[in-house]
C-alpha cells in the first residue's frame, strides 16, 4: 500500500511514520510539509491513501481534497486537533477522521478501515472489468453461459457468483448498492440506475428509486394512499413501492387496503 503522509508538523509526521512501520506491506512514497506541496506531488504519483492534516498554511485539507479532484483524490483519513470539521470531513468522503492526539489503537483502526475501502474499492473495479469483457469473450468464441444467470459480487479479496434467483432485493446506498441474499449482503460500488440495466426484466422490477426487488419474491402488495403502495417479500420485508414505479409490478394482483 503506498501512502503520503501530509501534515506542516515534523513531530506529527514522525508519529505516524512509527506507527506505519508495523505494517509490512506499507511504503511511505512521499511526505509533505503543506498542502501546496503535496498538490503538486500527487498529481503525478500514484497513492493508494492519503494521511491528511486539515489547519495547515496557505492551502488546508479540504482545499487538497478541491485541487486535486474527488474523482482522482485517493482515500483520505484526515488527522487533525480540530474536531469541528468532522461532519464537513465526511461530506467530502474521508475515510475516517482521527483527532490528535491519538493513540496506536485508534490510528490502527482508521488504517484498517482504509484498507477495507481499498481492497473493496478494487475488487469491485477488477469485478466491473470482468462483467465488461465477458461480451467481448462470447463475441471471439469463448463459452460463457448462453445467458447470464448470475451476479458477481466482491467477497474479500475474491469473486463470487449470486444466482439471480437467489437475490431478494436490492437497495441504493449513496454511490454503493447492498444486494440482499438472505441472511447476506453484499456491497457494490455501482449506482442502482446503472446495476438496473443488467439485470433481467422479466425477473426483476424497480419499486422506487432506492429499492429492485425479485419478482419471484413478492408475496404481497398493499395499496396505500396518493397511489403509493407496499410490497410485502417472502421473508416479511416490507418496502413501498411508489407511484411512479407501480406499473413495473402490475404483472401482479394487488391485495385491497383495509
Amino acid at each position: 500500500m503506498r501512502v503520503a503522509i501530509i501534515d506542516d508538523e515534523a513531530h506529527a509526521r514522525a508519529a505516524i511514520r512509527i506507527l506505519l512501520a508495523s505494517q509490512p506491506d506499507v511504503e511511505i512514497v512521499a511526505e509533505c510539509r503543506s498542502g501546496i506541496e503535496a498538490v503538486e506531488v500527487l498529481r503525478w504519483m500514484t497513492v493508494d491513501l492519503l494521511l491528511l492534516d486539515v489547519q495547515m498554511p496557505e492551502m488546508d485539507g479540504f482545499d487538497v481534497i478541491r485541487a486535486l479532484g474527488p474523482d482522482k483524490a485517493p482515500p483520505t483519513v484526515f488527522i487533525t486537533a480540530y474536531d469541528e470539521y468532522a461532519i464537513r470531513a465526511f461530506e467530502v468522503g474521508v475515510v475516517d477522521y482521527v483527532l490528535k492526539p491519538f493513540d496506536e489503537a485508534r490510528f490502527l483502526a482508521a488504517f484498517d478501515r482504509a484498507r477495507r475501502r481499498i481492497t473493496e474499492t478494487k475488487t469491485v473495479g477488477w469485478t466491473l472489468q470482468l462483467v465488461a469483457v465477458m461480451p467481448q469473450l462470447a463475441a471471439a468464441g469463448a463459452s460463457p453461459p448462453a445467458q447470464v444467470s448470475r451476479l458477481p459480487v466482491p467477497v474479500g479479496h475474491q469473486i463470487a457468483f449470486v444466482d439471480f434467483d437467489d437475490i431478494d432485493w436490492i437497495q441504493a446506498a449513496d454511490q454503493y448498492v447492498l444486494v440482499h441474499v438472505g441472511e447476506k449482503e453484499y456491497l457494490l460500488r455501482e449506482s442502482l440506475q446503472r446495476l438496473a440495466v443488467r439485470l433481467p426484466a422479466e425477473r426483476f422490477a424497480q419499486i422506487h428509486r432506492c429499492h429492485i426487488v425479485n419478482v419471484a419474491k413478492v408475496r404481497a402488495i398493499r395499496r396505500l394512499h396518493k397511489g403509493d403502495a407496499q410490497v410485502t417479500l417472502a421473508d416479511g420485508r416490507q418496502l413501498r413501492l411508489s407511484r411512479r414505479y407501480r406499473k413495473s409490478l402490475d404483472v401482479l394482483r394487488w391485495t385491497s387496503a383495509r
